[in-house]
């Protein structure tokens, strides 16, 4: 077996220059400065007798040499972060730090509460959580940033890995002005045929929505797209559209008498709550004992649940599991 010619620091470099398209930015992704990153490729340009940048104006552009070279350049840091993540799993106990990804909703409602139980049994652990939509949680498992998502039910490849703890209600919700709130029943053709407030792309709520209205073939309405539940309660209260929503994040709002869930004949909708990691990836004990309390708090055996809507479902796990 031949020893490697390239420097892993220096294609590291290129990685992040050729992501960033800047040599500063990359220099602050690395912690390095502009002319430690700048020798770098330097010295990758000179093994392999070519250029791998080019500048346009202020435009920094991939050569034909870098454009072949990129995608195994991500690759080989994909592994090399997999080789840090099993190593490090080896050396844990239960200490360190913790990295959490979770849905906006659910970083509201299940997180709290689990990490609430975790720390008392495991108090040397510092958590660190990331909120966003769905896919920016998958993203970052991918990526190794963090080690493990708690996130509605959507469907993921098969380089992940997820476990069902729960199913929650959801509840179609108006303002107490809309015109919709006085009735005490509704139509499905009634809720298809409102402008309708949605969240953002990635939104395993917003998925479910839209579904609704393809499986009765009408073209939504879209009032408002919303990247934040603050701003979908504000328009909610208004009275310009209707909205489909975790009740408890809801609370303030329902107890002042501003909003209105509605009950549809015929129209209950439920998601999944799952966690979801690497297949790949050898979890840190931390991650491995979050899981358990996740699992014995929300799982077949108990009735637990922190918004009060089913029981638990069956357990189950698996690869790219979609139960």
């Amino acid at each position: 077996m031949e020893n490697v010619k390239i420097n892993l620091d220096n294609l590291i470099a290129f990685l992040f220059v050729a992501k960033e398209r800047s040599f500063s930015g990359a220099a602050t992704k690395l912690f390095l400065t502009q002319p430690a990153v700048t020798t770098k490729i330097k010295c990758l340009e000179s093994q392999f007798g070519g250029k791998l940048f080019t500048t346009t104006g202020k435009d920094l552009q991939l050569t034909d040499l870098a454009g072949e070279v990129l995608p195994m350049a991500e690759e080989i840091y994909r592994e090399v972060k997999e080789i840090e993540s099993i190593a490090s799993s080896f050396r844990d106990t239960i200490k360190g730090v913790l990295r959490i990804g979770a849905s906006r909703s659910l970083s509201q409602t299940y997180v709290p509460l689990l990490i609430s139980m975790f720390t008392e049994q495991c108090p040397g652990v510092q958590i660190s959580v990331t909120e966003g939509y769905s896919h920016d949680v998958i993203e970052k498992i991918l990526e190794f940033k963090d080690e493990i998502g708690v996130i509605p039910r959507v469907q993921v490849s098969d380089k992940l890995m997820t476990r069902t703890i729960s199913r929650e209600r959801m509840e179609f919700v108006v303002g107490s002005s809309h015109r919709l709130a006085k009735k005490q029943r509704l139509s499905i053709h009634d809720i298809l045929q409102e402008p309708i407030i949605l969240a953002g792309v990635g939104s395993a709520t917003r998925l479910t929505f839209l579904e609704i209205f393809e499986k009765y073939h009408v073209t939504p309405r879209i009032a408002l797209e919303a990247e934040n539940i603050e701003m979908t309660k504000k328009y909610l209260v208004l009275g310009k559209g209707l909205g489909l929503l975790f009740p408890p994040l809801m609370k303030e709002e329902f107890g002042k008498g501003l909003l209105k869930t509605l009950t549809v004949e015929g129209l209950d909708i439920f998601i999944d709550v799952q966690l979801v990691y690497h297949a790949r990836r050898v979890l840190s004990n931390s991650a491995k004992k979050f899981m358990e309390i996740a699992v014995s708090t929300f799982g077949p055996h108990n009735n637990l649940n922190p918004l009060g809507s089913l029981p638990p479902l069956e357990d189950g796990a698996g690869r790219g599991h979609h139960p």
